[in-house]
């Protein structure tokens, strides 16, 4: 133990003996360091941006920043400095959303779940001005920062470097349908189409299953199918006669249901089966609301107009718009095949009502498409 007391005294008599690389000094007098108090919450409610204020005191615990500035950043685009620019410690930080959005010359509507506000802070002393930009290295060689001035360190709470990100609180069903009240039949009933297969229509559900339209009882969405031609969907034939389209509760080349025993399904329509649901109506006074459905593309080959395609007409008090909520054709499809996947709009202002929309289109008798867990929400407050 007495050898480790030794060369630790000589390495702080080492430290000591140079004015011009004094590494004590550097951290303990030269160096400007900012910290909170106490970390405030970093992670703001969506639905609340409006209103949301980050508060937090701090302090300055080498009591020799004269200036400590904020720059910010959205998305890792072009940072806004002075955007807090603070001259004495302790100090109140106040920043509000609003004051955020309007510096950085976007809107409330940019600002998505996955948007992260960055804030960097440059902090001024009498001895040197200190970056707290976070050094890029690259196979350990820094190619951007400078490590020499950085007040970044290990110390708790510091205020040098942060983030502001953003969750959507969970989602409450206004009204649904996981197809469950639609009768079905034997998994290998196919739905019998009457005229050309090449021509586009109206489908109307047959004296047995498979279904392909429901009138609501009104506990589920209702809806309705129709066939549309795609041009140059299949080398072989355009359009259908007899395939198995419609509610089924087969699980063939499929994970189970994300909700209850039955789904949508469609092959080898060669063109597409297009869904319209109901429209639903949003309570009265509920400013944010959405709407999403689950989907499953069986694992093959997707060509160029393959796939999936959705989009919600949504009334507001300031008139009609149509929003789009997936389209998956081809490659993108590739992408997402396999596994039962989530489109959602997340939640929107003032909708007065959502009419859903799916188009699912196929070429081939392998290209099997399931939808799920059609639901209109609200926030579950």
């Amino acid at each position: 133990m007495k050898y480790i007391y030794k060369y630790l005294v000589c390495f702080i008599l080492i430290l000591g003996c140079s004015d011009d690389n004094n590494l004590l000094e550097d951290i303990a007098l030269r160096g400007g360091f900012v910290q909170f108090v106490e970390v405030p919450e970093l992670s703001i409610n969506i639905l609340e941006i409006n209103a949301a204020v980050i508060s937090a005191k701090l302090v300055d615990p080498n009591n020799n920043a004269t200036r400590y500035s904020l720059s910010i950043a959205h998305n890792g685009g072009t940072p806004v400095n002075d955007f807090v620019v603070l001259t004495s410690f302790p100090a109140n930080l106040e920043i509000a959303m609003n004051d955020v959005i309007t510096a950085l010359g976007i809107t409330a509507a940019d600002v998505k779940s996955n948007s992260k506000f960055t804030l960097v802070a440059t902090t001024v002393t009498p001895t040197g001005t200190y970056s707290g930009l976070t050094p890029n290295f690259v196979n350990g060689v820094n190619t951007g920062g400078d490590t020499a001035n950085r007040l970044k360190s290990t110390t708790v709470r510091d205020a040098v470097e942060f983030d502001i990100t953003f969750f959507t609180p969970p989602g409450k069903t206004i009204k649904g349908t996981s197809f469950e009240e639609v009768a079905v039949g034997t998994i290998s009933a196919k739905y019998i189409r009457n005229g050309g297969a090449n021509i586009g229509g109206d489908l109307i559900n047959g004296a047995n299953p498979p279904f392909v339209d429901f009138t609501s009882t009104g506990n589920e969405i209702g809806f309705n199918s129709e066939f549309v031609p795609v041009s140059g969907i299949s080398s072989s034939s355009l359009g259908f006669t007899s395939e198995r389209i419609g509610v089924t509760t087969a699980l063939e080349d499929v994970d189970p249901f994300p909700n209850g025993t039955q789904a949508f399904h469609m092959e080898d329509a060669d063109g597409a089966i297009k869904i319209t649901f109901d429209a639903v109506n949003v309570p009265a006074g509920q400013e944010d609301s959405g709407v999403s459905f689950q989907y499953f593309l069986r694992s093959t080959s997707w060509e160029s107009k393959d796939g999936i395609k959705a989009y919600a007409n949504i009334v507001r008090d300031s008139g009609s718009e149509v929003v789009e909520i997936v389209n998956r054709l081809g490659s993108d499809a590739n992408e997402v095949e396999g596994v039962w996947n989530t489109a959602n709009s997340g939640f929107l202002k003032g909708v007065r009502s959502y009419e859903l929309v799916i188009e699912i289109q196929s070429g081939h008798d392998t290209e099997d498409i399931y939808i799920d867990n059609v639901i209109v929400f609200e926030p579950d407050l």
